[in-house]
């Protein structure tokens, strides 16, 4: 577990003259950054980049990176890898090549990757997961540093910059562990990095952000807002849907009153339900075979029913070009037309082919969002009952998917006694907040513990209570029950951002003059032993319980939640000696 000296990392935050945030999404990406004296006069003067996408320019590039086939070099990212990929595919080139899409939600599938965990491309090769992480967070960064050199005539340098990198409240912390990792592959310094959580600082862009439209068209102030107000935050991104519970306080700080919650809601999943569809109508499993065999034909077909997907609102039937290959496939596969499979099909009378286009009835198009739709509004439901003693009068929507009519229209309907608020910007809120956090890290005052933490410990024997297999009898015929687990924090506990969420005196085993304890984490209150059912490992630290006069002691061991990361510091009792640490992925 690496050492962080945190008084290095607060000298350099005070130095900095950049903050720069690197929004890492399933769907789309981008950065930004702001210069500290713009910051000062105005927070939301913020720089973000525009992306060339041929005919029009776009806040965010899609999270597609085109690796070449030494596994090792970006050749395109974003509207470049996927045209360059389509290229290659036409002429079937595309095989040596490494092409991901959409692969940020592993980490969120499998609570976290390891350094050794590997990723499949869109053909299926497969390439280490820290590797197609880092690389294209190097590209985002670089592509970044790039910019403030060409602006600045080269005059700004590293150690000038802290970088933010935004991240699912509800990711495990071995998610956000892999993250850091992944940075630091990517060049990043760990002391220049901070990892945020996407609700979060959507929340504190929105409250910088003066005038909001409604869902009713009227405009809303909540910079205005007065203390005690509580408003709910739904992050609804290409990936998962991320929700949280804010109240203003008095100091018109921020502090969490849920823990964030949510899940793999996301408008991809609206994507999956087509490919589901277009599946069910052609009989077959034709998407996997034009993925296979028409891979630049399965990217055009992908990309147009993302654009239909966005502006869909009315009742008007849908109009989706599909490729010639599509209908060659279901032939091949079948023996029978497209048209013939749509008849035999249960979306008969309600999608038909229209020459290159396939019609599709309002309802089915509105079907393949209802899973999706329904799984929010029951989640935000069930989070304003919780909270039916205090009032949510407001509900903030933000992410890429937050501008969806439809999505807008059903919260609307669901939920007529709460404002919905969409700030003008909703795609852009977690990016640009992510730089306003950057700047000011104090606009939390507290957050929710996801979890109950706690340290592995051995306690004195008690015979009558405790399990003779968990027995250790010391050199000195000290008997102990190991395998404690020393609670720290308690899931649901409100844990303030700058002090120690809970603190325990500790020493070693033996004659030994160290330890590596520990951390494990569970969603029960009240856990036992750290092999409960439910407990997991989050890490371990190193404490060295030998001081500078080579007295072996005991020392105080707290935990931290000021940095949305676990932060644990151990103090020597004797000498004041301090070690601070921060979770590295487990092995």
């Amino acid at each position: 577990m690496k050492k962080v000296a945190s008084s290095a990392k607060k000298f350099a935050e005070t130095m900095v003259l950049v903050v720069a945030s690197l929004d890492f999404g399933t769907t789309y990406s981008g950065w930004a950054y702001s210069f500290t004296h713009e910051f000062q006069q105005d927070p939301t003067q913020i720089k973000s980049k525009h992306w060339n996408a041929d005919q029009f320019m776009s806040n965010k590039a899609p999270t597609c990176v085109l690796i070449r086939s030494d596994g090792k070099t970006v050749d395109a990212f974003g509207y470049e890898a996927e045209d360059k990929y389509a290229k290659l595919s036409q002429k079937n080139e595309h095989k040596d090549w490494y092409y991901f899409k959409h692969f940020k939600m592993k980490l969120f599938e499998s609570e976290g990757l390891k350094t050794n965990d590997m990723l499949e491309d869109a053909t299926g090769k497969p390439l280490s997961a820290l590797t197609v992480f880092s690389l294209t967070i190097k590209y985002l960064h670089d592509d970044l540093y790039k910019t403030l050199e060409n602006g600045t005539g080269g005059s700004i340098f590293k150690a000038d910059i802290n970088w933010v990198l935004t991240v699912p409240a509800i990711w495990s912390d071995m998610a956000k562990q892999f993250m850091r990792r992944a940075a630091r592959e990517a060049g990043i310094e760990t002391g220049h990095l901070t990892i945020a959580l996407e609700p979060e600082v959507a929340s504190i862009f929105c409250r910088h952000s003066k005038m909001m439209r409604t869902a009713t068209s009227s405009s809303v102030d909540i910079s205005m807002f007065p203390s005690g107000t509580r408003y709910l935050v739904c992050d609804a991104g290409g990936g998962t849907v991320d929700i949280t519970v804010h109240e203003i306080t008095s100091d018109m700080r921020l502090k969490e009153i849920e823990k964030a919650s949510g899940g793999a809601w996301g408008g991809t999943q609206v994507n999956l339900e087509f490919e589901r569809l277009i599946d069910t109508i052609a009989g077959c499993s034709v998407v996997n075979a034009l993925k296979e065999e028409f891979m630049d034909d399965y990217l055009d077909l992908m990309a147009t029913f993302e654009l239909k997907k966005r502006e869909f609102k009315d009742s008007s039937e849908v109009l989706l070009r599909y490729p010639s290959s599509l209908k060659k496939l279901v032939k091949k596969l079948t023996d029978s037309s497209l048209e013939e499979q749509i008849e035999k099909s249960i979306y008969k009378g309600k999608i038909s082919r229209n020459r290159d286009k396939l019609s599709i009835e309002y309802n089915v198009m509105a079907s393949l969002f209802e899973s999706t739709i329904n799984n929010i509004i029951e989640h935000l439901s069930t989070l304003i009952c919780n909270h039916a003693d205090r009032q949510i009068g407001h509900i903030v929507m933000v992410g890429g998917f937050s501008e969806s009519p439809l999505l807008q229209r059903r919260i609307k309907e669901a939920f007529r006694g709460q404002h919905i608020i969409i700030p003008a910007e909703a795609s852009l809120a977690v990016l640009k907040g992510a730089v306003i956090f950057g700047h000011n890290k104090q606009s939390i005052v507290s957050r929710i513990a996801r979890f109950t933490y706690g340290i592995s410990s051995g306690i004195p024997f008690n015979e009558y209570i405790h399990p003779v297999n968990r027995l250790y009898i010391e050199k000195d015929n000290t008997k102990l029950c190991v395998g404690v687990f020393s609670k720290l924090v308690t899931v649901g506990q409100s844990i303030p951002v700058e002090d120690a969420a809970g603190s325990n005196n500790y020493g070693p085993l033996d004659d030994r003059t160290y330890a590596t304890p520990i951390i494990y984490a569970t969603k029960e209150k009240k856990p036992m032993f750290t092999d409960d059912p439910g407990c997991f490992r989050v890490g371990e630290m190193y404490v060295n319980f030998e001081d500078r006069n080579g007295k072996v002691g005991s020392a105080t061991i707290s935990m931290y939640f000021g940095g949305t990361e676990i932060t644990v510091k151990a103090v020597l009792l004797s000498t004041g000696e301090e070690t601070s640490v921060t979770f590295d992925l487990p092995d």
